[in-house]
Formats: C-alpha cells, sequence, structure tokens
C-alpha cells in the first residue's frame, strides 16, 4: 500500500516544491565508475532493530570469518550475517544512478526533514519508458522480486512480478540507518552500505537503467531527467525502526532535488 501510494506521487503533478531536496541525498551518474560500486559475492552485515519476522534473521557468526573481517568488523564482533549474493556487472546501454546516504544530514533542518531509518522509494522521471532490470541494483535494497519467499525462483510468479518490477511497479525498500536481514526472504537485505569488491563499504544504493532501449524525448533534461521519490522515518512520529517482512514506519516524504539526464555525454556526466 505505501508503495503504490509512493508511485501515485511520483505522477502527481505540480507537488509542492517544499518537498523538493535530497532527503535521501543526491542521486549522480557513477558510470563511468562502475566498477568501484560492484558489490562483493560475500561479505558480512549486522542486522539491527526489532525483527518480527518468522525465522528471524537466520544464522549468525562472528567477525573471527574471514568475509566479516574484511567486511570492518572485529574479530570479538557477535551477531553478524554472512551476504551470499551474486550481483550483475552494468548491463550494456546502462546507466549506473547513485544515491548517496552518507550526505544525508544526520538531523534534521527544519524545515527539511531527513531518512533516518526505513524508507519506500522509487526512481521518477517524466520519462516512463527506462526499465531497471529487477537484479540490476545493489544488494542493500529490494523489490518484490528480490524476495524469495513472496516469489521463488523458477516460479510463475516471479515472472509475473519481474515483469511489473521491471517498471518499479511497486518501488523498493531500504533503510538507511539500520540493516535489518530476513533468512525467510532470501539474501538481500536493507540497510546503509554493501561492500564493494575493493573491500570497502559503500553507503547509499545504485541502480543500473536502461537507457538503450527507452525513448529520448525531444526538449532535453527537463523532460530525460531522473530523479526520486520517496517515504521515510524521518524519527518524527515512527516509535522506532522495527521491522516485519522488510514493511517499516514511515512519516515523511519527498522529491529528490538532484536528478540526472541518462543522455549527457559520459565525459560530462554528473
Amino acid at each position: 500500500m505505501i508503495a503504490a501510494a509512493l508511485a501515485a506521487l511520483a505522477l502527481a503533478p505540480g507537488a509542492s516544491a517544499g518537498f523538493h531536496y535530497d532527503a535521501l541525498g543526491p542521486i549522480r551518474d557513477v558510470t563511468l565508475h562502475w566498477r568501484h560500486y560492484q558489490p562483493a559475492r560475500t561479505f558480512c552485515v549486522k542486522p539491527e532493530g526489532g525483527e518480527y519476522t518468522p525465522g528471524g534473521i537466520g544464522p549468525t557468526v562472528s567477525g573471527a570469518r574471514p568475509a566479516c573481517r574484511r567486511s570492518g568488523f572485529a574479530q570479538s564482533t557477535r551477531g553478524l550475517v554472512v551476504i551470499r549474493l551474486r550481483t550483475p556487472t552494468l548491463c550494456p546501454g546502462c546507466r549506473r544512478l547513485f544515491i548517496d546516504y552518507s550526505r544525508i544530514p544526520r538531523r534534521n533542518k527544519p524545515p527539511y526533514s531527513y531518512a533516518h531509518g526505513h524508507l519506500f522509494y522509487r526512481l521518477e522521471s517524466p520519462n516512463s519508458t527506462y526499465t531497471v532490470d529487477p537484479i540490476d541494483h545493489s544488494p542493500n535494497t529490494k523489490n518484490f522480486t528480490n524476495d524469495k519467499l513472496l516469489s521463488p525462483s523458477g516460479s510463475a510468479q516471479e515472472q509475473i512480478i519481474g515483469a511489473l518490477d521491471l517498471h518499479q511497479a511497486a518501488g523498493y525498500a531500504g533503510d538507511t540507518v539500520n540493516f535489518v536481514h530476513t533468512k525467510l526472504q532470501g539474501p538481500y537485505y536493507i540497510g546503509p552500505w554493501y561492500i564493494n569488491r575493493g573491500g570497502r563499504r559503500i553507503h547509499g544504493v545504485y541502480f543500473d537503467v536502461d537507457v538503450t532501449d527507452a525513448i529520448r524525448y525531444s526538449g532535453g533534461a527537463r523532460f530525460n531527467d531522473i530523479g526520486y521519490v520517496g517515504g521515510f522515518n524521518a524519527g518524527l512520529a515512527c516509535p522506532g525502526d522495527q521491522d516485519s517482512f522488510y514493511g517499516g514506519c514511515v512519516d515523511w516524504w519527498a522529491y529528490s532535488a538532484s536528478s540526472v539526464n541518462p543522455y549527457t555525454p559520459l565525459r560530462s556526466a554528473r
């Protein structure tokens, strides 16, 4: 329901200018440096916050695991979950767009409120022909295709849901502060960072947007720019950042002020 409301917001004409700011951090084109953002196949995270999903986070390990040490955890750290996921490399004809969580202000600055926990969001553009393959994104965010309880691999529902998620029919879940992992729903998780191939923590999320198969609208950036719209836990009314099947409390929303024109030549892309 929340995701559907966000989809409606993305199409709502004349949204108040007061809701245009980078509540999740700025969005930018990182295609030229996509390898820096490519996730490692195995790394560790530490789930936090209240978890109300049957089965919980699943098996845990300590920082003694090599993958966990490479992820920046001390050997004595407990309650870590090993993430094993083969994320596709940049697809031909795609642009890698990155939302930078590291540039979210730590505190709200009235009249603006920022994401400090759970969020539900989607990419937003006047150009409706862009697509994002349901698995062409960083592992620390997820859609319904990534939920293997809802859409088991190879199932008929996976194909149907995947066709919808290609156009972001229900958007994405994420979290800018806490990590949430649910064993029943597969290897994807939500959280503020993931580990790249070089062993560095990347604070934010990326999406590989298919530009080749889209229609380039005349009129330039005004009709082709890509930003985002999201609802999030800003700490205004939410009692906490508890989770149930990746559902959480949101108490504010915003459109991004920053945007990317994916048709800008890469030598000068932002």
